[in-house]
């Protein structure tokens, strides 16, 4: 079976997209990085989430190349993080290292409410950001179509997605990670954090959600017909 290489270790967002794309009937095998050899660590120093995807991506991927991986094999990598208004946009692309490089989930939202409170407020409006990466290992290149849009380097296209609310001070909820008890949505019995949101439904309605839902169609369109543009 084809194969899908995650640029990560993480074995949720392996089961996470493999279940997504079983429920979509397209046949790859998804397989983090780690479990190929080796694999390199990608330093994270750019200041976007596109470049960060896109360096994991490529970076995979020409390992990949050098391993005598078959070209048609994609590679996958992810970014994404919280945008503050009221922080012009912070922490952004630092969102998992707000407070240090060794910083816990706690850590970053003790600096996000100091970093509030420093300017008089309680709350601000927000968003969630995901970028997916997606190219042949080959980099050979591959259509553009639905809502994939064209990335930095050889054959590389991008899934982007965001999702609004507003951060506060004020913590709910004990689901979800990261800045999740912290980030308020409309819910149908009034607002909600992310942190009380199943996570079925949250993976419905997250930017990450949001993000694979646009590449599992690209996925179940595409290979049926080959992926390569004419």
């Amino acid at each position: 079976m084809r194969r899908l290489v995650l640029a990560t270790a993480n074995r949720h967002k392996v089961g996470e997209l493999q279940t997504a794309l079983a429920a979509a009937g397209v046949a790859l095998e998804v397989v983090p990085a780690t479990e190929v050899g080796p694999a390199p660590v990608i330093v994270e120093d750019q200041d976007s989430f596109v470049a960060h995807a896109a360096l994991k991506a490529h970076g995979i991927g020409d390992w990949l190349a050098g391993r005598g991986e078959p070209g048609d094999t994609l590679v996958l990598a992810d970014d994404s993080g919280v945008c503050i208004d009221a922080l012009d946009g912070a922490p952004g692309v630092d969102s998992a290292v707000f407070a240090g490089p060794q910083a816990d989930d706690q850590a970053n939202n003790d600096r996000m409410i100091a970093e509030l409170a420093a300017r008089g407020l309680d709350r601000s409006a927000c968003h969630y950001v995901c970028v997916l990466a997606l190219r042949r290992v080959d980099a050979a290149p591959l259509a553009l179509r639905g809502e994939a849009t064209a990335g930095p380097g050889a054959g590389l296209v991008l899934f982007t997605a965001r999702w609004h609310g507003e951060i506060r001070r004020e913590r709910r909820g004990a689901g979800g990670f990261g800045y999740d008890p912290h980030v308020w949505i409309p819910g149908e019995d009034g607002e909600q954090t992310v942190a009380e949101l199943p996570a079925a439904v949250k993976a419905g309605r997250s930017h990450r959600g949001q993000a694979v839902t646009q590449l599992v169609g690209y996925l179940r369109g595409g290979l049926d017909r080959g992926d390569k543009t004419e």
